[in-house]
This record gives C-alpha cells, structure tokens and sequence, in this order.
C-alpha cells in the first residue's frame, strides 16, 4: 500500500491576510468601527493606517458625532482644506475644553460642599445650549470614572432629559463606563406650613439611589424631582464614595419660601 506523504506547507500568500485586502474593502471595514476601535485598527500595520486615515472615515465619524458642525464645516469647503480627521481631533477637543469648563463651573460653585440646585440646573442648561454636545460626548466626558458623582449624574440627567436618550441606553453607557453602582442619595424636606397660627414640623424622606437604579422606573420619580426644581421644598443630594464611606457632601438644595 502506498504511503501517503504530507500535503506541502502553505504559503503565507495563499492562505491570505487581513492587511491583504484591497482598500475599498478595508475602508468599508474602517467606516463601520466607532472611533476608539478605528484608532487601534490603524495601530496593526501600514496598510490599516492608511484605510483608518481615509477622509471618507472621518467624515462619517464627524458627521455621527456633530451633525451641525458638520454641516457648517462642509459649507466651509472643509476650513480651508484641512482633512476630516484634523477636524475631529481640533473639535473634539473644543468640545472637551466646553465640558471641562461646566465641570470646573459645577466644582467652584460648591460652598461648604453644597451646591444649590440654580447651579446644578444651570450645568445642564449650559449643556443642552451646546448644539451639538450629543451623547457619545456625554459618555466620553461626563461618565468617566475621572469625574465625580454629581458630574456623572449631570450627564446621567443631560442624556435623559435634554437628548432623550432611551433610559436603558444610558443603563448600558454607564455598565460600559463602569460608574454604574455609584450612589447618591437624594434627601428631599419639605418646609412646615402654617396651620392656625402655628407652624407644622418639617417633613423630610431620604433617597439612596444608584445611577443604574436612576435610569429605572424608581429613578424616574427622583429625576422629576430634580428637573421641577424649587417649588415647595429644598433637595439635598449627597455623594457617596463606592465604598460605602461619604464623601464631602455634595448638596443640591433648592428653597422656596
């Protein structure tokens, strides 16, 4: 009987590579990825570089992101040639410093580490005025772990409430950032009323609340609490640590008289 003798190696060539593929197919491949993935594919080698540097790339991503500037930096003939992937990064980083600079709003308008509730609506109008500040910038800059709770909680309320962002995407935003289990605690007083010349204790009722919980059915009703503002009572927001242990009390109060 005759020995069968081993098939021959393969070469390299003939069982094909990934930075093989003609461009248009790798650019197809490019313009379907978010930003981070597109930046790491371009990492693999030269033939990805140049198909995750492809203007057509960047345009989507850009147009994705920020759709009115977009529009405007198309009208503009692209500002003044500059290629899709400049204009990212120069916008992206005009948006971070915009982000940046309602953060440190939020952070200087503390006062014994309490902040009133005109300033912590203020930090979510001032957000809903930037026009293009849409939700992958909320998860880029306002759910990071480098930020605060109560920052985390400004985006949280921003994505909900001013993009109508589905609660559950904003749940699964804050599982892929992992601040998920932060607390909260939203303590909520009511002023005593007069009764017959004489005035009624204070009421008061304590929230502890995770963000994920805040972007369920239970967190709907303290939302609403915070987006109605001062009408007949004053809010205190507390921070926790994950830890368990309390942070210098970050407060939201809010007094109507």
């Amino acid at each position: 009987m005759e020995e069968l003798s081993p098939p021959p190696p393969r070469s390299p060539a003939s069982e094909g590579r990934w930075a093989d593929l003609p461009g248009d197919i790798a650019i197809s491949v490019a313009s379907r990825l978010q930003e981070a993935d597109v930046c790491a594919l371009g990492g693999c080698s030269r033939s990805w570089r140049r198909a995750c540097d492809a203007d057509c790339v960047w345009e989507a991503l850009f147009r994705r992101r920020w759709p009115f500037a977009a529009t405007a930096a198309a009208a503009e003939g692209s500002s003044g040639g500059q290629g899709w992937k400049s204009l990212y990064i120069n916008h992206h980083r005009k948006t971070a410093a915009a982000i940046s600079d309602v953060a440190e709003f939020v952070e200087n308008s503390l006062r014994n580490g309490s902040l009133e509730a005109e300033y912590y609506l203020k930090a979510i109008a001032t957000l809903a005025s930037m026009r293009d500040v849409g939700f992958i910038d909320v998860q880029f800059f306002l759910l990071s772990r480098n930020q605060s709770a109560i920052i985390n909680l400004i985006g949280l309320h921003y994505s909900i409430a001013s993009l109508n962002i589905p609660p559950h995407e904003v749940h699964k935003a804050l599982q892929a950032r992992k601040v998920e289990e932060r607390k909260v605690c939203v303590s909520l007083y009511k002023l005593g009323r007069w009764f017959y010349g004489f005035r009624l204790p204070d009421e008061s009722e304590s929230h502890e609340i995770s963000l994920s919980e805040l972007t369920m059915l239970e967190g709907a009703v303290i939302l609403a609490i915070l987006k109605r503002g001062a009408v007949h009572e004053v809010f205190r927001l507390q921070v926790f640590r994950e830890n368990g242990k309390r942070d210098m009390p970050l407060c939201i109060a809010m007094i109507h008289f």
